[in-house]
């Protein structure tokens, strides 16, 4: 494209943005290409083209990777073997994306404020079916602005330099696909691949229904969700009352007046995660098991390492903002950790509860 036709685009672009009147695709907002194959990080290994960033956790049937485009998607299941004519590996795809996806000429986008668009869109505490309500509606609105501009929607690439470009993008009503569509349409094509959706807010600690929601469709735990519904009702049976927390353990450290109160005494104990509230849990095992988990899926973060490096930079920072935002951090990711403890116990628990109830039916048969 020419310097005068994209100058061209980006007027008429503004234009278009500022008159649209969809339910979801409303004015000043944009559909951002959500597909980087530049954030690739070169020591993973496989590269699986159109899916940046996969990997596995180790030997562990647990696998990653960042946004895909649909090619990207049938790469994955492909080399996991999620065919019915393959391996016949049965896949659960988890997509934790809070806000509206969707899928156009096989790439996805999200929407954004047009005059935020690095800045997802939060809906803390939107479900699934809210989510999937409002990519339903956002891809008849994309239909029906396209209607009106010679079948073609205006989208918003971002360049590697993060410069922002608008684009036309020629679409038919089968060549929008929400995320729920794409995989409808991967079974049908013969994939062993399950789809769940799971809202959490990025950068966010998950909130206690998360952990209830990641569960469901989980064989060996869906009579355990019907009895346990929440994290909070699992602290209790883990006996934890005593925690000195409310509805966050964010609240535990704004409680204090100094961060030091609630820090290790040492560079290794940090490194090890040994916070007085951590330590408070008691859930030795539980902490040692989500530790052997954390080592395991480090390839892009480790999440105790990232505690730690937030809470030096906390106790660092001479500007006050910047502390504050380091500090916000330190207490996002160690509630994750928090979480993840509690987590583990409750597996374990879950699993000894259904052991000891297989043992005792064995005992009544005999």
């Amino acid at each position: 494209m020419e310097v005068g036709e994209m100058d061209d685009v980006q007027a008429v672009g503004e234009q278009v943005i500022s008159s649209r009147g969809g339910s979801v695709l409303g004015k000043k907002t944009i559909l951002k290409s959500d597909h980087f194959p530049g954030c690739q990080n070169k020591r993973l290994t496989p590269h699986i083209d159109g899916a940046p960033n996969y990997r596995q956790a180790g030997s562990l049937r647990v696998h990653g990777v960042a946004m895909p485009t649909m090619e990207g998607i049938v790469n994955v299941l492909n080399h996991i073997g999620a065919q019915k004519k393959g391996k016949q590996t049965r896949v659960l795809w988890h997509s934790l994306r809070e806000e509206p996806v969707i899928y156009i000429n096989g790439r996805p986008f999200v929407l954004r404020d047009a005059e935020r668009p690095f800045s997802n869109l939060e809906y803390t505490g939107i479900n699934r079916e809210r989510v999937e309500q409002m990519e339903f509606r956002l891809k008849e609105d994309i239909l029906q602005e396209a209607s009106r501009y010679g079948n073609k929607i205006l989208v918003t690439d971002e360049l590697p330099n993060g410069q922002m470009v608008d684009q036309w993008e020629s679409v038919m009503s089968d060549t929008v696909k929400t995320p729920l569509e794409v995989y409808e349409e991967l079974q049908h094509q013969g994939y062993l691949v399950d789809y769940e959706r799971v809202p959490i807010t990025d950068e966010k600690a998950p909130k206690e229904g998360d952990f209830d929601n990641l569960l469901v469709g989980n064989t060996f735990s869906r009579d355990c969700i019907l009895r346990r519904q929440s994290a909070i009702a699992i602290i209790k049976i883990l006996r934890l009352e005593s925690i000195p927390r409310t509805s966050s353990i964010g609240k535990v450290f704004y409680a204090g007046n100094d961060l030091d109160d609630y820090s290790p005494s040492s560079e290794e104990a940090i490194l090890r995660g040994e916070y007085a509230v951590i330590r408070s849990l008691g859930g030795v095992e539980g902490k040692r098991q989500v530790d052997k988990v954390i080592d395991k899926c480090d390839s892009m973060q480790n999440l105790r390492e990232a505690i730690a490096t937030y809470r030096n930079s906390t106790l660092r920072q001479p500007d006050e903002m910047k502390r504050e935002a380091s500090l916000s951090f330190f207490v996002e990711y160690l509630e994750r950790y928090y979480f993840l403890i509690c987590f583990a116990v409750y597996v374990h628990s879950v699993a000894l509860t259904l052991l000891l109830g297989s043992l005792h039916v064995q005992d009544i048969g005999a």
